[in-house]
């Protein structure tokens, strides 16, 4: 009976190694030394998935905050193995209200390829957003005084507003970001300000634009409108098209 007894229990400690090798080998295969954030993902869901931690991306990602947003890269911390390092940085600069890589490259005394490659989450550089804090290479010089860490000056140029109707009986979100966190609400009729050349199109194909929030909202002053989604329904009159 013994014997026995010690028989299942070799049994059952090899069936154990054999899953809990399995499931490390499962967790590796779905990422690599990086990962391209899609559309929904969440930081706690990326590393559930890439078998890690949230605290271990956010350390192999400096600068990163605790939202993510389609399209961008990050690290990938696996097992034991290190996290790909990026570039040395001399700090972070949290964009600003008209701000370029371009523009941001020459305030702050760099060349843009040095800070296009401090910052290799970002995948688009025509695309970053007021409030996103991007890394500066070694030896840049982030401006000084600081500037506000809001999401944009609180009066951007008049003549690039105007105004829309919000269009959808149920109201709709206003967000930090496209597809980003939600930050306000605009009810059927409200009429919001908006700037004319913001219109963006995420990658499922839904249409946003940058709305003005007046009072300012949690810091924020601008906020992210859908106006219309990738089955072609419009949200807002006038109808916005890219």
């Amino acid at each position: 009976m013994t014997k026995r007894v010690f028989q299942l229990l070799v049994v059952i400690a090899v069936l154990v190694a054999s899953f809990g090798s399995a499931g490390s080998v499962f967790a590796g295969s779905n990422c690599g030394s990086s990962i391209t954030v899609q559309w929904g993902d969440t930081l706690s869901g990326i590393a559930l998935l890439c078998g890690t931690t949230v605290n271990a991306i956010r350390a192999a990602n400096p600068g990163l905050g605790w939202w993510v947003y389609a399209g961008q890269v990050l690290y990938i911390p696996i097992g034991n193995t290190p996290p790909v390092q990026p570039p040395a940085s001399s700090g972070t600069y949290v964009v600003q209200w008209g701000d370029t890589m371009a523009k941001i490259a020459g305030r702050v005394g760099c060349t843009l390829g040095s800070l296009l490659a401090a910052n290799p989450q970002i995948s688009n550089p025509s695309l970053i957003f007021a409030g996103q804090v991007i890394n500066l290479p070694a030896g840049a010089k982030p401006p000084t005084p600081p500037l506000p860490s809001c999401n944009c000056q609180p009066n951007p140029p008049s003549d690039s507003l105007t105004t829309l109707k919000v269009a959808y009986q149920y109201g709709l979100y206003i967000r930090s970001e496209p597809g980003g966190k939600i930050i306000s609400s605009a009810l059927d009729k409200d009429v919001l300000y908006y700037r004319t050349n913001s219109v963006f199109t995420d990658q499922k194909g839904k249409v946003w634009v940058e709305v003005r929030l007046n009072p300012p909202v949690k810091g924020y002053y601008i906020g992210w409108l859908l106006v219309k989604d990738q089955f072609g329904k419009y949200f807002t009159e006038p109808h916005i098209d890219p």
